[in-house]
């Protein structure tokens, strides 16, 4: 699901309370049901290049692996046809491959660099207090996980595939960098794009699965580094 996954990344996902869950869950039920549906923006059919490209060829099928389909998704899924199928499942991958870009590099700042201010001024409870890693959501005040949830969730109910492009395409544009469709620039970005999120997403899991190992150690394996 993507809007759960999500949450739990970007708050550093370790196993909440009794009491959080008992806030957090209606939200995370009410808001992460979207992510079940099928788009109907992101299952609209796309442009007639991109339905020429068979999934085998896409973007992403790189080797050695090549087009990994295991469980035959694209033809099996329930969100249409095999091309609906597939944009469905390549806008998650490459949604959730953001995110752990994103928590990757969380994870490592938070390790060189907090905040000074206060998360909780009326608990007198600042950042620099905040661990990092998993122990993050035992020791965040409830209120600020609240406010997580709310505003990803927000974002992942407002912001919206844009119709005829390529899944992962939210009009944001490329920070300031023009690509033409289906260029040969583009396709490369695409293509080092949906790696680095794979590896990311390798790479955050292995981060927490170590910190459980080191007992709540955090980046244990690069103490090495300095």
């Amino acid at each position: 699901a993507t809007f759960v996954d999500t949450f739990l990344i970007f708050s550093l996902g370790a196993a909440p309370t009794n009491t959080t869950m008992k806030v957090l869950s209606p939200l995370l039920l009410a808001v992460g049901a979207s992510a079940f549906a099928p788009s109907t923006q992101m299952l609209r059919t796309s442009t007639s290049l991109s339905m020429a490209i068979a999934p085998e060829n896409e973007v992403g099928v790189l080797p050695p692996v090549g087009f990994f389909d295991p469980l035959d998704l694209v033809n099996n899924g329930p969100y249409g046809s095999p091309r609906e199928n597939f944009e469905h499942y390549r806008g998650v991958e490459v949604k959730h491959g953001r995110i752990a870009m994103a928590a990757t590099l969380g994870m490592i700042t938070q390790e060189l660099y907090r905040f000074d201010g206060y998360i909780s001024p009326s608990q007198n409870l600042k950042f620099v207090e905040i661990p990092n890693g998993l122990e993050a959501l035992r020791v965040t005040p409830i209120e600020g996980l609240v406010q997580m949830a709310v505003l990803i969730g927000a974002h992942e109910l407002i912001v919206k595939q844009v119709e005829g492009k390529a899944p992962g395409n939210f009009g944001t544009g490329y920070w300031g960098i023009t690509l033409d469709d289906q260029s040969a620039k583009q396709l490369r970005a695409l293509n080092v794009e949906v790696q680095n999120g794979r590896l990311a997403m390798l790479g955050i899991l292995g981060m927490f699965a170590s910190e459980i190992v080191h007992k709540g150690e955090v980046l244990a394996d690069f103490k090495f580094l300095g």
